[in-house]
């Protein structure tokens, strides 16, 4: 996860300076030159510039006051499924805040971490989170699963937190502690289960569509790896442009996508980490020596062996990405880019 901490005062750096101990791949960014020589300068006004923070960035910590932040975040603010985590902390570090995107964007874990280290309170108001109980996007993000309707899911989870009973209808196995107004139910039953157990809504996992009388919300697993390999400088829109109509091709929703691999040497292509970022997915990095062991699984090129060691990229880093899972898509190369697609093979305690 990329962070930045974003601060305006002397005391605030000198908070900063205390959470590098804890986190030292934190970005500090202040507008005051300071002897801390990582503190990387951010102009005034800060409004003018927080947008390009909200793009490059996972979760933004603030050291100011909560008011101000909400004015700075307010204009960028799209959903809750695409926003960056957003905690606010007080210069004397008595308070962690999570402000925004607490369960996708993982502020709520992260205002827990910071907390405890500092010994502050941490300011949590999510009302599953309050109650003790699980909402539908953190099931989905405990499973690997992404949401098919983020409307019927506020709805499943309004239920939720109002502490009504929620029937779950799944076609694997969940290995995570439910809360106990969590009920499993067999596909062949469902209407009487419904009945028995006062259900108020149901959530249905890698299932088909059900016809009942209560709100429902699907999650999808997210079981679809990436492999890419591609030119120097490629963007992050080139790469899509050349992804999107492979993933039409094999009817697959681009948000099944669980992980994007490549080879080590294009660790720091900006269009590879930019569309792993804009997926809210993890990038592996799959080591040369690695590739080497398995390279001659698959079709390889002389020129690509020259350039950076390995025959081939885009199919071995997919094949060990996705736990040697089955290919859906050999690699198709065009416009400087290699695509491969793999169905994971891991288990589903394994994400």
């Amino acid at each position: 996860m990329k962070i930045a901490l974003i601060t305006l005062t002397h005391g605030g750096l000198q908070l900063a300076e205390k959470l590098r101990e804890y986190n030292p791949k934190i970005d500090v960014f202040s507008h005051k030159k300071c002897k801390y020589e990582y503190v990387k300068f951010i102009e005034l006004p800060l409004r003018d510039n927080i947008k390009q923070l909200i793009d490059d960035y996972d979760m933004l910590a603030f050291i100011m006051a909560a008011g101000i932040v909400v004015r700075l975040i307010a204009p960028y603010i799209k959903h809750k499924s695409i926003d960056p985590g957003v905690i606010v902390i007080d210069e004397q570090g008595n308070y962690v805040i999570s402000l925004l995107s607490g369960h996708l964007g993982g502020a709520n874990e992260y205002t827990r971490e910071l907390a405890e280290f500092l010994h502050a309170h941490p300011v949590i108001t999510t009302a599953s989170d309050v109650n003790n109980t699980m909402a539908v996007d953190i099931l989905a993000m405990k499973l690997n699963c992404y949401i098919d309707d983020f409307e019927d899911a506020k709805i499943v989870t309004s239920h939720i937190v109002n502490g009504d009973n929620v029937g779950i209808i799944s076609n694997r196995s969940i290995d995570i502690d439910l809360p106990k107004q969590f009920i499993t139910i067999n596909n062949y039953n469902i209407s009487p289960s419904i009945d028995k157990y006062n259900i108020k809504g149901l959530i249905v996992i890698d299932s088909n569509k059900i016809d009942v009388d209560v709100p429902i919300s699907y999650l999808c697993k997210k079981d679809i790896t990436v492999g890419i390999g591609c030119r120097r400088g490629k963007t992050r829109e080139e790469i899509t442009k050349e992804l999107m109509p492979l993933l039409k091709e094999k009817d697959i929703n681009i948000r099944r996508i669980s992980r994007i691999s490549t080879v080590e040497v294009k660790k720091d292509e900006m269009g590879i980490i930019e569309l792993a970022r804009t997926l809210r997915i993890p990038m592996d990095i799959i080591t040369i020596k690695k590739i080497k062991e398995i390279q001659h699984l698959f079709e390889g090129s002389k020129f690509v062996e020259k350039t950076i060691g390995v025959t081939c990229v885009s199919e071995p880093c997919g094949y060990l990405s996705s736990n040697k899972g089955e290919c859906i898509l050999n690699k198709v190369k065009a416009n400087g880019i290699t695509i491969s697609l793999w169905k994971d093979g891991r288990k589903n305690n394994e994400y």
